[in-house]
């Protein structure tokens, strides 16, 4: 006696049913289907904290400065200047800055 193939069951009957139902009245009304908002798909939102490390990433791919440097130049000085007078020294009143730091 030769064997025959089973079928695979339906795992999910209702839902291909439920299916197969919306087909058909989609088939006989032709017309546009006006469902709720809750039926259009929504857009999928990105979590918080991945835009930020993509951020990070393309940053660090990129070789150019993030700052320009002389406004980072012009900052740098200005901290220094106020450490100075907040500690009271004139050790830093002659610095010069290199423009590689």
């Amino acid at each position: 006696m030769a064997r025959t193939k089973k079928t695979a069951r339906k795992l999910y009957p209702e839902a291909q049913d439920q299916n197969a139902q919306e087909q058909n009245v989609q088939e006989q009304n032709p017309q546009k289907v006006q469902g709720n908002v809750s039926d259009m798909p929504s857009k999928k939102r990105v979590k918080y904290h991945v835009k930020s490390l993509r951020e990070i990433r393309r940053a660090q791919k990129y070789v150019g400065l993030l700052i320009p440097r002389l406004p980072f130049m012009r900052v740098v000085k200005q901290i220094t200047t106020n450490l100075c007078s907040l500690m009271k020294t004139s050790y830093f009143i002659n610095v010069r800055w290199q423009t590689q730091c």
